[in-house]
């Protein structure tokens, strides 16, 4: 099945279940993979809007405000996936790669990195924390 019947397909599901919180999540995922983020953070807030608690969606919703250049709304969607699950690790990644690329605040991106591995160290992307506390570490001061 192509891609354009599978998005058919899942809209029709969402249009006959406004819950159908597999299918938005499904299109958010395909508009992300194809870089279409108006899209994507339709479907992800529509998933959202079913169950607030999704980390990875409200994670990938604020990687798709960031690619529309919407800084403050992405900074909130990884805060709020943190609050709402601290363990998350990828929010607390994203969140510190925001922070020092697209507002330069490597010391609070520094930060919020230190707090993944104090949280979760073992978390799949504790490794990537590391490795980019190390990359930042000479611009500090």
């Amino acid at each position: 099945m192509d891609e354009k019947n599978t998005v058919t397909q899942l809209k029709e599901r969402l249009s006959k279940d406004s819950n159908d919180i597999e299918a938005a999540v499904s299109l958010g995922n395909i508009f992300y993979d194809n870089g279409d983020a108006g899209q994507a953070i339709l479907y992800y807030r529509r998933a959202l809007d079913i169950n607030p608690d999704l980390p990875g969606v409200r994670t990938d919703l604020g990687t798709m405000y960031w690619r529309n250049d919407d800084i403050s709304l992405a900074e909130q969607a990884f805060r709020d996936a943190i609050a709402r699950d601290s363990g998350f690790g990828y929010a607390y990644v994203n969140l510190g790669l925001l922070l020092h690329r697209a507002k330069d605040n490597v010391t609070e991106a520094r930060t919020v990195w230190q707090q993944l591995l104090t949280v979760n160290p073992e978390h799949d992307v504790a490794a990537k924390a590391r490795e980019l506390l190390q990359e930042t570490a000479a611009l500090v001061n």
